[in-house]
């Protein structure tokens, strides 16, 4: 049975289930929507940034988790006694501490019963008394015994330059874990060579090519960037005399660029500076909007979007 359970993000066609599953067994965290928001409204808030969690037996339900990632606390965790297993509980909790750590939180918060006060002390937990409900207590735990080197070190780099503890979260944008096997992808207009993942060197080729196919020319400008380099990026800036607030307008910090993956690139065409808006103006970005999603590449940081990143119509990213 144990085996059997799979933890994993729900899905917006799980929402409207999800939503009554709460209505009926959770209302602590009927509690915390607000007024003016339906339950499925709420739910589906989690969604795009994977805070709600469901574990599953086959197509059974076991247990199911969310995180306010707002205010650094567990929402609610649910368990069907009849599907759940024994360890579903800690792999619920795990998931959702992986996550919460993901977008830099340190510390994780929320509120239990006071029945299973001992089994969050076994998870780590701190456990104390919640002043406005004598049944419950509020449990805390240090996230970052839970990091791996990696992510401490990322986390100091940025706690280092000066970073917002909360970057990741005001923001939405996760850490992302810097490539391995890299491989040859173009030379960029500097004629530096510029290296992707197999995979999205390979996609990008084969896209550059199709582009050129319509008298359409991709050039690159950018591909993998270490956390290291990013990290001398701002330190440059910030000799210069640059505010952290001016940096982050225009760039990520060290940990959280999707250049780190290895799959994201920015690219420009003949007749225009690099990495300006005027790029959206040109048949190149008209060409990757109607084509770029052929071979797996979407643009990251469209207008208005819900990472509150300045628009980069020059930025793409690579999805499968």
């Amino acid at each position: 049975m144990e085996n059997a359970i799979r933890v994993r993000p729900a899905r917006s066609s799980e929402v409207v289930t999800l939503a009554k599953l709460v209505k009926s067994r959770l209302p602590d965290m009927m509690s915390q929507v607000r007024r003016a928001d339906s339950v499925e409204t709420h739910l589906a808030e989690l969604v795009p940034d994977q805070a709600l969690l469901v574990a599953t037996h086959g197509t059974r339900l076991a247990g199911l988790g969310a995180l306010d990632l707002d205010h650094r606390r567990i929402l609610a965790c649910y368990l069907d006694p009849e599907v759940a297993s024994p360890d579903t509980p800690r792999r619920l909790f795990e998931a959702l501490e992986r996550h919460a750590l993901r977008f830099g939180i340190r510390q994780l918060n929320g509120v239990a019963r006071k029945r299973v006060a001992g089994f969050m002390r076994q998870l780590g937990y701190e456990c104390r008394p919640d002043p406005d409900d004598e049944n419950n207590v509020v449990i805390t735990r240090d996230l970052l015994e839970l990091a791996d080197e990696p992510t401490r070190k990322i986390l100091d780099m940025c706690d280092e330059l000066g970073v917002p503890e909360d970057y990741g979260v005001a923001h939405r944008m996760p850490l992302v874990t810097e490539a391995k096997g890299l491989v040859f992808a173009a030379r960029d207009i500097f004629e530096r060579e510029q290296r992707l993942t197999e995979d999205a060197a390979d996609a990008f080729k084969r896209m550059r090519d199709a582009a050129l196919n319509s008298n359409i020319e991709l050039r690159l400008v950018s591909g993998f960037r270490a956390t290291a380099y990013q990290a001398s990026l701002f330190r440059r800036k910030l000799d210069q005399g640059h505010s952290m607030k001016e940096i982050l307008q225009v760039s990520a910090p060290p940990g959280y660029s999707e250049h780190h993956s290895g799959r994201a690139i920015d690219v420009t065409t003949r007749g225009v500076k690099p990495l300006v808006e005027d790029f959206a103006q040109t048949e190149a970005y008209k060409w990757l909007l109607g084509n770029a999603r052929v071979f797996g590449f979407r643009e990251s940081y469209p207008r208005h979007n819900r990472h509150r990143i300045a628009w980069e119509p020059w930025h793409w990213y690579f999805t499968r």
